[in-house]
């Protein structure tokens, strides 16, 4: 704040509160992956009356170059990210209720019809309510025989709702909110721990899946509290990516705004041999240098000799093969969260097709299944697992066996204070917390599966934390686009950056960064082979 610092690194979210006056440029590594993020971690920087703030971009690869291109004029522009409100949440309506009750005696007429005021719960029916105050006034139907006294919230009696006890009053004041608290998981090898990963990584998976760890795979075999049990799975490919623990997803509004450069720069790439012009072009119109706007052009004039540009109603998918792998390139440029809910789909039918694992890898602008060469198939039956048909049912499929949906559970029900994150006096440890989750879970996992919380669990995996709206609507549409399958001789320079996550994984003596730039250029060069192969049959 005094200005004695020359830099400073922080995290993502450049938590620094809004009276450091001194910061004078934010540097952003990477993409911030939506136009208000940028905005707001900009906003750091020059904040005072008289000053201007300073934001810059720094790409890390060549198709985040084109990422931030797209940021940094649709910031300009001021073209703020669409919001969207969340809707239904029965874990709020809980601890309204019971809020609303805290102050004073309170109809059951009148309460629902106040909670149906606000935007969110316009849509909220009244089955689904009763639904809730049945939770609360006892913990739910398997509960609430025996654990009355424990998780009873509220007695409703004449059609009012009151506090069941003094006490719900002090434990609500200090349970107010909807952020959770969350922590570390210990990975456990036969009782000796591995290492550290975080919760968010851990709900990713579901048992039998392969992970890297301390330069080492493993199998998830079972999950307790706060501690995750594996085995050995020597010389084996990993099924989940490391990296994938903390990545925020594009938002819908720049994904739709690189479609759009694809598409413009796709056409004059094919219309116009001059490179010069079309870099011309870029430094004008999206206001870049000129050294940026020529890696553009060198990046699609490279994807176009060894593949084609996924851009409008076209389903691109490359085939790559690796030794023993075959690598499936789906170009769905629909952001992360959308892909993942996609890739869970599309992943489980080739499981139930085909047989075997299929290793899913997201990003924003599509994902890649890693099969067995056994495992391959032909175009029509990889449209076919496209339908949308059972869509839903997929999805359930393949969230029931997954860590994320009992993650998700936990975090609801601390916002629905079935299990409070404090006591009066005393905060509560993570592993306290983790425990009474984790056998909640399990009991109405099997005994009540329509629990109000359990359901919210559920929507909250697949529409918020996956976007499963959005994957459901690209199904709808995909059907009717112009479907290729491309085998390549290497990695397409659209695909490289999703292909370099996979590697990464099983780079243990090697340094990624290095390994990866070799294995880029080594791309390159089969790119620039395959041209002039191209060329000379021409």
């Amino acid at each position: 704040k005094n200005g004695e610092l020359r830099a400073v690194v922080c995290s993502t979210s450049l938590e620094m509160g809004i009276d450091i006056g001194a910061v004078d440029l934010v540097v952003m590594v990477a993409t911030p992956k939506g136009v208000s993020r940028a905005i707001q971690r900009i906003g750091r920087s020059g904040h005072s009356l008289n000053r201007s703030s300073h934001g810059v971009l720094v790409a890390t690869n060549i198709n985040d170059l084109v990422e931030a291109t797209v940021t940094a004029k649709l910031v300009r522009e001021r073209a703020l990210d669409p919001i969207r409100i969340q809707e239904k949440l029965y874990d709020v309506v809980a601890q309204h209720i019971v809020g609303l009750a805290a102050v004073a005696p309170i109809s059951v007429d009148e309460t629902f019809a106040l909670i149906r005021r606000a935007h969110p719960f316009r849509e909220l029916n009244r089955e689904a309510f009763d639904h809730i105050l049945q939770y609360l006034e006892g913990g739910g139907a398997s509960l609430e025989k025996q654990y009355v006294g424990v998780f009873g919230k509220i007695r409703v009696e004449d059609g009012v709702i009151s506090l069941a006890h003094s006490r719900i009053a002090r434990e609500f004041l200090v349970n107010i909110g909807t952020i959770h608290s969350e922590g570390f998981i210990d990975v456990l090898l036969r009782h000796r721990r591995l290492g550290s990963v975080e919760e968010n990584f851990i709900q990713q998976l579901k048992i039998g899946d392969l992970f890297v760890l301390g330069g080492r795979i493993v199998r998830l075999i079972d999950t307790g509290v706060q501690e995750a049990y594996v085995e050995r799975a020597d010389g084996q490919l990993p099924t989940v990516p490391r990296w994938n623990a903390a990545k925020m997803p594009l938002t819908s509004g720049l994904a739709r705004a690189v479609r759009k450069l694809r598409t413009e720069v796709e056409k004059r790439v094919r219309q116009n041999p001059d490179d010069a012009a079309i870099a011309d072009w870029l430094v004008e119109d999206y206001q870049i240098s000129i050294v940026n706007a020529q890696a553009i052009v060198e990046l699609f004039r490279a994807q176009l000799t060894i593949s084609e540009i996924p851009i409008g109603r076209k389903m691109l998918i490359e085939l790559y093969h690796e030794g023993d792998h075959a690598h499936y390139f789906f170009h769905s440029l629909i952001g992360r969260s959308a892909n993942d809910a996609l890739s869970r789909i599309v992943a489980l039918r080739v499981k139930n097709r085909i047989g075997g694992n299929a290793l899913a890898t997201i990003d924003d602008y599509g994902f890649l299944l890693t099969l067995r060469r056994f495992q391959e198939l032909p175009l029509e039956d990889l449209r076919q697992c496209f339908a949308r048909a059972n869509a839903e049912n997929d999805l359930a499929n393949a969230l029931r066996g997954s860590e994320l949906v009992k993650w998700q559970f936990r975090g609801v029900a601390q916002t629905g204070l079935m299990v409070p994150r404090n006591f009066p006096g005393r905060q509560r440890k993570q592993k306290q917390l983790s425990w009474s989750a984790e056998v909640l879970f399990r009991v109405l996992e099997q005994h009540e599966p329509e629990h109000p919380l359990l359901v919210e669990a559920y929507r909250q995996a697949t529409h918020t934390f996956l976007e499963a709206d959005s994957a459901y609507q690209f199904l709808n549409d995909v059907q009717a686009f112009d479907w290729k399958l491309l085998e390549l001789p290497a990695v397409s320079p659209f695909s490289f950056a999703i292909y370099a996550s996979v590697i990464k994984e099983n780079m243990m003596l090697e340094d990624p960064a290095s390994a990866i730039e070799r294995i880029y250029r080594e791309m390159y060069a089969k790119v620039e082979s395959a041209a002039a192969g191209t060329n000379r049959d021409g």
